[in-house]
C-alpha cells in the first residue's frame, strides 16, 4: 500500500548575490508538497537544505511570514513554528524535522521561510542550493525512496 509521497521546491526568484556586505542576503521559500492525497505521519517529516561553500543559511522557528527576495506576493505566510532545526553543519546545512503532532495533509503543503547570505563566495561563482526529503525507510511520511531532491542555481556577482 502506497503512503504519502512528498516532493519539494525552492522559491528564490532573485538568486544573484552582490559582493559580501552589499545586498548579500536573500529570503526564500521551501515548499513541501504531499502528492498522493494521503497525510504524512505526525512529527516525522525531515528535510535537509544545503548551501555551497561561501554561503550560510538561517531558519527562525518563530517566523510566521517572510518577504521573499524578488518575489511578487509579499509577505508570504510560512509554517516555521511547525518545524525545528534538528541538525546544523557550519550554518551551511540545516536539517529540519516537523514538531510532534504536526503533519502535512493529503494533497497539502508546508511552506518554510529561510535566509541565505553570501559570505566568502568568489565573484563570478556559480553553485547550487539544494533541499531534499530524508529517506523514510518506514514509508510513513514518504513512500518514494528515490529521495526527492530539488536544486536551485545561485551565483555570486
Amino acid at each position: 500500500m502506497a503512503g504519502a509521497d512528498l516532493t519539494v521546491t525552492l522559491d528564490l526568484p532573485q538568486a544573484n548575490f552582490a559582493a559580501s556586505g552589499t545586498a548579500a542576503v536573500g529570503n526564500f521559500l521551501v515548499n513541501v508538497f504531499e502528492l498522493t492525497g494521503l497525510p504524512t505521519s505526525s512529527g516525522d517529516v525531515t528535510i535537509t537544505l544545503t548551501a555551497p561553500i561561501g554561503y550560510t543559511l538561517s531558519f527562525a522557528s518563530s517566523l510566521t511570514s517572510i518577504n521573499v527576495s524578488g518575489g511578487e506576493h509579499n509577505p508570504v505566510v510560512v509554517d516555521n513554528p511547525l518545524w525545528t532545526v534538528s541538525h546544523s553543519l557550519a550554518s551551511r546545512q540545516l536539517t529540519l524535522t516537523m514538531t510532534s503532532g504536526a503533519f502535512i495533509s493529503g494533497g497539502g503543503e508546508s511552506i518554510l521561510g529561510f535566509s541565505i547570505s553570501r559570505t566568502t563566495a568568489n565573484s563570478g561563482s556559480v553553485a547550487s542550493i539544494t533541499v531534499n526529503v530524508a529517506d523514510d525507510l518506514t514509508l510513513s511520511y514518504d513512500s518514494n525512496l528515490k529521495n526527492n531532491v530539488y536544486a536551485r542555481i545561485i551565483s555570486g556577482l
